[in-house]
């Protein structure tokens, strides 16, 4: 994820109380997705495939550029009385009136029950509760398990079974979704959030004054134990095999050991995408590869991860406005073409803006530049 691109909370439900997602432009940003791509005209939007072609007229809401991703064959919808999910066809499969509904995982999708209560459990593909709603907040089933907090106080995350036991009990001040088989999370506590509100990463602190623990994050296995007896300011998920991890203000990787794997050097750092990570390294951008070594030198102001050997760089052009581009393996540009914006390649196409976002002129191009196909205006 590119961090400029989008002002963003941690994915983490509820939301009532946190910032608002919104992309600058539509894209497929997570690898669960289907490949179905958005387009808007005359304020409808339709989906293409990855020919080009048109498979879901533009007749839908729009809504915004975080939502509308097809998730195991089915999107969600927002309507006046809850949430249609549609399938690929665009054809009406149910219909909830959820206050709240989310993308499938696993074959099931988190919702809320009303507005009132607001607790949350999940819904199969019939829109009918298989796990009631009966969580502060859940995310969705990652590896066979899902994140849930019991209630707002602190020390109440756990994880559940698609049966809706729990298999790590409810006892953490806080947890990430399973990635290869691993998840980051505060063992001790209780912790809570000392910058709620703010659209960074996630910061705690101990509830108890003068406390002889501290809030910093470990990794655990699906029993619910650390795979070390190290600990961390700031981790995040496991990608190809390594996680970013902050000691004090620098980052490096952990392998699934637990260990350090690449030294704590660099300002910032991103999970490993197609055996290349995003790092930081005094103000400007570059890419490593597993052994730490720089691939391609830090040189650029923003940078996202690689997908389909691209990567995608903004840059601030002589009158401060970002400009977009995509960069090869190499570090070259792939091509020579600049944007107004753009989201990343997915399943071999990007979703690119030629000019202003209100009434320009957009396309969805392939790894080479090249237009499958181009629209105009929303």
């Amino acid at each position: 994820m590119i961090v400029w691109i989008a002002a963003g909370i941690l994915l983490y439900i509820p939301v009532a109380h946190a910032c608002s997602w919104s992309y600058v432009i539509w894209g497929i940003r997570s690898k669960p997705a289907d490949p179905l791509f958005r387009f808007v005209r005359n304020g409808r939007s339709g989906y293409i495939d990855s020919a080009g072609k048109v498979v879901i007229q533009p007749l839908l809401p729009s809504g915004d550029n975080f939502f509308g991703e097809f998730h195991e064959g089915l999107v969600a919808i927002k309507d006046e009385h809850g949430y249609r999910y549609l399938d690929r066809s665009g054809r009406l499969v149910f219909h909830t009136d959820a206050w709240l509904a989310f993308d499938f995982s696993e074959g099931l999708a988190p919702a809320s029950s009303d507005s009132g209560s607001a607790k949350w459990g999940f819904v199969d593909r019939t829109g009918n509760f298989v796990v009631p709603p009966q969580y502060f907040g859940v995310e969705e089933f990652s590896e066979g398990l899902a994140r849930v907090s019991v209630s707002g106080e602190v020390g109440s995350t756990g994880y559940i079974d698609h049966n809706g036991k729990f298999t790590i009990p409810a006892r953490l001040s806080y947890g990430s979704s399973f990635h290869e088989g691993l998840a980051a999370v505060i063992i001790d506590g209780p912790c809570r959030f000392s910058n709620g509100g703010s659209c960074g990463r996630a910061e705690f602190r101990p509830v108890q004054a003068n406390a002889t623990y501290d809030c910093r994050y470990a990794f655990i296995d699906k029993s619910g134990k650390p795979i070390s007896g190290l600990r961390f300011d700031d981790a995040k998920d496991f990608s190809e095999g390594f996680a970013a991890v902050r000691i004090g203000r620098e980052w490096g990787y952990v392998d699934k050991s637990g260990q350090l794997a690449v030294s704590l050097k660099f300002d910032s750092a991103e999970p490993f995408s197609e055996g290349l990570a995003a790092v930081i390294q005094n103000g400007k951008t570059g890419f490593i590869d597993y052994s730490g070594n720089f691939v391609i030198l830090p040189q650029f102001e923003s940078a996202g991860d690689f997908s389909d050997g691209r990567a995608l760089i903004a840059e601030s052009d002589r009158r401060g406005q970002l400009a977009y581009r995509f960069i090869a393996r190499n570090g070259k540009p792939a091509f020579s073409e600049t944007f107004a914006a753009a989201a990343p390649f997915s399943y071999g196409l990007a979703h690119v803006a030629f000019s202003g976002l209100s009434k320009g002129t957009f396309a969805w191009i392939n790894t080479s530049g090249e237009p499958v196909f181009t629209y105009t205006g929303r």
